[in-house]
């Protein structure tokens, strides 16, 4: 299974299920707390830009490329309400 995280609090609850690779973006981990879980052995990928949870086309661009990496998988996107 293949996670599109939108924001921290998800982050957080998804990093509770096993076998599943998370995809979050930049404003949601650093480069060093990145670097410290995949050293771990957590599969997180951290885009090296921000995507805004209200802004669809950062959402598509993402899952584009998510689905360059995992082709043959489900993505799941996180619903991200309105504030």
């Amino acid at each position: 299974m293949v996670f599109l995280v939108l924001d921290k609090h998800a982050f957080e609850e998804a990093l509770k299920i096993r076998n599943v690779a998370l995809w979050v973006g930049s404003n949601l981990l650093t480069k060093l707390n990145h670097g410290e879980m995949v050293a771990n052995g957590m599969n997180v990928t951290r885009f090296n830009y921000p995507i805004n949870p209200l802004n669809q086309l950062e959402i598509d661009d993402a899952l584009e490329t998510i689905k360059e990496h995992h082709p043959s998988e489900n993505i799941w996107v996180q619903y991200a309400n309105k504030p």
